[in-house]
């Protein structure tokens, strides 16, 4: 078993134990790179302004979590005074709008006041989805529930192609998250390699030995 086939064997398993999407959610991939989908098919999102997309890239950080907008000025125009960050944040927020409008009509941010976040009731994110299929497999693993931990494990450790939004090396915000998203995955690899051990699959805990090893030193396979 290598771990092209290991990968070629999680994804259809995934198929199998995820409900599919809602008919009108757009699919978000972060890992190795923003891709946008809908019911599989790439879409094409035309930026109104970088800024708008990065804007968007910062809302996918806390996802389904409320975020003061302060915050996301002090992330995109840091030392900007109040009034240029209020009156940026407002064009920039109207343009991000803007730049979904062709993507069946979606309205991908949420806004309360002072809070913004992603509409993720239409927006399904990977990133989302590996936090919490690594959480629940480190869990089931804690519990001894060995089939259970590698179920979520592997889903997990299939989600993960690449480093968290790549294209966005400068940003702080976005670079912390990106480090926090490749410690968990480092965790993944580990809980795996110890799953199979538990489990008598030699051949197995060879491979997430070696990619563990690769992990620690900042490669990602």
């Amino acid at each position: 078993m290598n771990t092209i086939a290991m990968r070629t064997r999680n994804r259809k398993s995934e198929k199998s134990k995820r409900p599919e999407l809602g008919g009108e959610k757009i699919d978000i991939r972060t890992f190795g790179g923003l891709t946008v989908l809908y019911k599989g098919s790439p879409v094409s999102i035309v930026w109104e302004s970088q800024k708008a997309r990065l804007l968007f890239c910062c809302l996918l950080v806390t996802y389904d979590q409320w975020i003061h907008r302060q915050k996301l000025i002090e992330a995109i125009w840091p030392g900007c005074n109040v009034v240029s960050g209020e009156k940026n944040f407002k064009t920039t927020l109207s343009r991000l709008r803007k730049s979904f409008s062709g993507a069946h009509c979606l309205n991908p941010v949420l806004t309360q006041g002072e809070a913004v976040k992603i509409n993720f009731n239409e927006v399904d994110l990977d990133a989302s989805r590996f936090r919490n299929d690594a959480s629940q497999g480190m869990k089931y693993l804690v519990r001894g529930e060995i089939k259970m931990a590698l179920k979520f494990l592997e889903s997990a450790q299939d989600l993960y192609l690449g480093e968290f939004l790549p294209e966005e090396p400068y940003n702080e915000y976005i670079t912390s998250a990106r480090y926090e998203l490749s410690e968990i995955y480092l965790s993944v690899i580990k809980s795996l390699e110890k799953s199979y051990h538990l489990e008598g699959n030699v051949d197995a805990v060879e491979i997430f030995s070696y990619l563990k090893n690769n992990v620690s030193l900042g490669e990602v396979v």
